[in-house]
Parts: C-alpha cells; sequence; structure tokens
C-alpha cells in the first residue's frame, strides 16, 4: 500500500476538462461573442463545474483570452537551419488560423475586443505579438547564416508575411495560402532580402 503522506489530496486533477471548457469557450465567442460571453453558460455548454473552471481560469477575461489564444496561431521559430524550411512551416501555422469556423470566430473577437482596452493589450502581448516574435527570429536566423542580408529589418518584413495573409483572408473565401501561392510568396520575398552581388 501507498503510505497515506504519500498519497495527492483530493480527487485527481481531470485534465478533460480542459478540452472541454476550452472548446465550449471558443463555441461561446462564436455565438455571443465578448461582450456577452458567460462563464455559467460556458460551464454549462462543457459540462463542467463552474469551481473547475474558476480554479483553472481566475477571471471571466483569463478564460476568454485562453479560448481566443487556441485560435491563434502559437507559432514558434521553427529553426530548421534554412529560411526556406522555417517560412514553409510558419506559413502553415498562419494558413491554419484562416480556416473556417475559426477565421470567423476571431475575425470577430479581433473586431470587438477592442472595446476591452486590457483585453486587447494582453491578447495582442500573448499572440498577436508572439507570433511576429517567432517570425522576426527565423529572419534573425537567417542573416546570421548569411542567407539574407545583414541590414533587414526583420520586424518589417515579418509583418509583410503575415500582412500577405491576412489580406488574402479579408477580401477572399478561398483557401488562404495554397501550396502554390505560399511557395510564390517565399520566392518573391527573399529575392528581395539574399544579399546583394555587384557584377
Amino acid at each position: 500500500m501507498v503510505p497515506a503522506e504519500s498519497r495527492p489530496r483530493g480527487r485527481p486533477r481531470d485534465d478533460s476538462v480542459d478540452a472541454r471548457v476550452l472548446s465550449a469557450a471558443v463555441e461561446e465567442l462564436a455565438d455571443k461573442g465578448i461582450a456577452e460571453f458567460s462563464v455559467t453558460s460556458v460551464a454549462a455548454r462543457a459540462k463542467a463545474a463552474k469551481r473547475s473552471i474558476y480554479a483553472r481560469w481566475p477571471r471571466r477575461e483569463d478564460l476568454i483570452l485562453a479560448g481566443m489564444s487556441t485560435l491563434a496561431a502559437g507559432l514558434t521559430p521553427p529553426r530548421t537551419g534554412t529560411i526556406v524550411d522555417d517560412l514553409v512551416i510558419l506559413l502553415d501555422g498562419i494558413a491554419a488560423v484562416f480556416v473556417e469556423p475559426r477565421r470567423s470566430i476571431l475575425q470577430r473577437c479581433v473586431a470587438e475586443i477592442e472595446q476591452f482596452p486590457q483585453l486587447y493589450q494582453a491578447f495582442k502581448r500573448d499572440s498577436i505579438d508572439r507570433c511576429l516574435a517567432a517570425i522576426e527570429d527565423a529572419f534573425r536566423d537567417a542573416a546570421a547564416r548569411g542567407e539574407i542580408r545583414n541590414d533587414v529589418n526583420s520586424a518589417t518584413v515579418a509583418e509583410a508575411l503575415t500582412g500577405v495573409a491576412v489580406l488574402r483572408a479579408s477580401f477572399s473565401l478561398e483557401p488562404v495560402l495554397p501550396v502554390s501561392i505560399r511557395e510564390e510568396i517565399v520566392s518573391v520575398l527573399l529575392d528581395g532580402l539574399r544579399p546583394r552581388h555587384n557584377g
């Protein structure tokens, strides 16, 4: 038998609650948006106790951010060793955001979140800025390897890269970054960034 003092106290944590609640939070955001978001409704959707939800996300805003974060790209620097392979992975991650219903839910929430400045700042920091930082890291690594010029502003290029996806997502119902478009973007972008050879 396991000695009493070594056994964890209370019931073991049910990790499935996290997934159910986050899925329910996304459903709530899709149906009601941010202003009408209800933790009580999320609990009913997830078939979870509100006490369990508040133990994980103490504030309503924490749960909203967690739900929105599951819709965002969540990029990390791939560090494959080549900028082409890094960009393929990063663009795949960006493209995954702009599929339905994920795209519509996220666009609705982003449009509404500006009414909640603190929530907006937290989402921008944790989702948008973190994703841009991952892309910037890929370009800085490429510059260190000599694949692109050292004078390239990685922040500007990261915004340009994501801007293509945002533009296409805003004005087209077609897949945002099919393979052919993705390859063309990478080619055009890198042609302008590679070291110049005089003569």
